[in-house]
């Protein structure tokens, strides 16, 4: 699966390192499903504290939050296999995630009277569910569409840099940019996403004789 702007050597990487701490997790009890919730409240948490203008407790609270949605997967391959319900559960949150960071930005734009914040959160969050939407689309139709600069793992990984620059560095609009970026760059995903589709269909659909 591609990773967009991520490198796939840093995505898998990531993968590899949780899986010890996955096992560990398995051996006591713990199920992937208990870890998918237990990431999106955390992520809940961060976000707020980016609303409230926090940065460097929001980036480290989401990042735990981010290596919460990677260790789920790991531990459930730990078990011997994700179940249909963990997927689905684990997709469902993922959009509740990516809405909570979305809006708390949001809301720190209003409250800040920053207008390119405000809307770059938003168009950010309308075009990513638009790209996942599609993918689930895609997949219903016995197609896929997982190509594109901007999949959910290299948006996450843009603002939490952006967030990141601006709680370490105090560079703040480095942090607006990483939203703006990440709108511009989701709504091209989405329409490499329908090409692909569209492509991909026309291949695969019958053509009709003559009647």
């Amino acid at each position: 699966m591609s990773h967009g702007l991520m490198p796939n050597e840093v995505a898998e990487g990531t993968r590899v390192g949780l899986a010890p701490l996955a096992r560990g997790l398995h051996r006591v009890g713990i199920t992937a499903n208990a870890v998918t919730v237990i990431g999106v409240l955390i992520t809940l948490a961060g976000s707020a504290l980016l609303a409230a203008a926090q940065p460097l407790p929001a980036l480290v609270v989401l990042l735990a939050g981010a290596l919460s949605d990677t260790l789920d997967g790991q531990l459930a391959k730990a078990a011997g296999g994700g179940t249909r319900f963990g997927a689905f559960l684990d997709s469902t949150l993922d959009r509740v995630s990516d809405a909570a960071l979305s809006c708390g930005a949001a809301a720190l734009g209003a409250t800040r009277g920053d207008a390119v914040l405000f809307w770059s959160a938003l168009g950010g969050l309308v075009a990513s569910y638009l790209v996942s939407y599609v993918r689930a689309k895609a997949e219903a139709m016995g197609t896929t569409a997982s190509v594109g600069l901007m999949p959910r793992e290299a948006r996450l990984t843009v603002l939490l840099v952006g967030i990141g620059t601006w709680g370490v560095l105090g560079l703040y609009q480095v942090f607006v940019a990483a939203f703006a970026v990440v709108a511009l760059l989701s709504v091209i995903t989405l329409v490499q996403r329908i090409a692909f589709v569209a492509r991909d269909l026309q291949k695969t659909t019958p053509r009709e004789g003559p009647r």
